[in-house]
């Protein structure tokens, strides 16, 4: 695991941090504005403007999400679409199946961010 100056944040990888939302506040590296209509422990994670994956160590499946968030990381583009057409065509909706089709669709959404993040 990388080090980072402040000890809140945990970097999993260059691509991925967790931070206990809590703490946000409190913490200048990082600009993540919540939502007050929605409780911190209910939001699994946000990415920056720089493609940033931030997960929420508040979140009751913290640990399920940020395994699932690594290994979806590692995949392509098309393994992702792969992945997500099964879990569409199975129409089941178990926690796990939401979690990981979170994951995987937030992975596609961060690395269209990192393709962008050049335009600003």
């Amino acid at each position: 695991m990388l080090k980072h100056e402040n000890p809140n944040i945990e970097i999993i990888n260059k691509n991925l941090w967790a931070v206990r939302f809590s703490l946000i506040p409190f913490i200048p590296q990082i600009s993540y504005k919540p939502d007050p209509s929605v409780p911190l422990e209910q939001v699994p994670g946000q990415f920056g403007p720089d493609g940033i994956m931030i997960l929420n160590k508040d979140f009751k499946h913290f640990e399920l999400v940020k395994k699932a968030t690594e290994a979806v990381m590692k995949l392509k583009n098309r393994q992702i679409e792969k992945e997500l057409d099964s879990l569409r065509c199975s129409h089941s909706n178990q926690p796990l199946q939401v979690i990981y089709r979170y994951c995987l669709l937030a992975e596609l959404e961060r690395r269209k961010v990192v393709k962008n993040h050049g335009n600003y």
